[in-house]
């Protein structure tokens, strides 16, 4: 399953990193390149949250943590790509 191998710290963190280098690159091109910040910061809390459950919980089966992070990832994700393309420079 895909979800096995992106969920995991190591991607979620080169997510996070990768948003923050679009910030940074962006920065002065537009005013309003903050708002990737805020997917930045999904991936690094779901990477933190999936570095804690392997590490000290390998044992557990059912992942209910695992639903809300997805679903904060992809709702920030959107989010921040949407205000960072719609809100002009003013």
């Amino acid at each position: 399953m895909i979800g096995d191998v992106l969920y995991q710290p190591l991607p979620l963190t080169l997510g996070g990193l990768t948003f923050v280098a679009l910030f940074l690159g962006l920065r002065r091109t537009r005013l309003r390149s903050y708002y990737l910040l805020l997917p930045a910061a999904a991936c690094f809390l779901a990477a933190i949250e999936e570095w804690y459950m392997s590490t000290y919980q390998p044992q557990t089966n059912i992942r209910v943590d695992l639903l809300f992070f997805l679903a904060l990832m992809v709702v920030a994700t959107a989010l921040g790509i949407l205000l960072a393309a719609l809100h002009r420079r003013s």
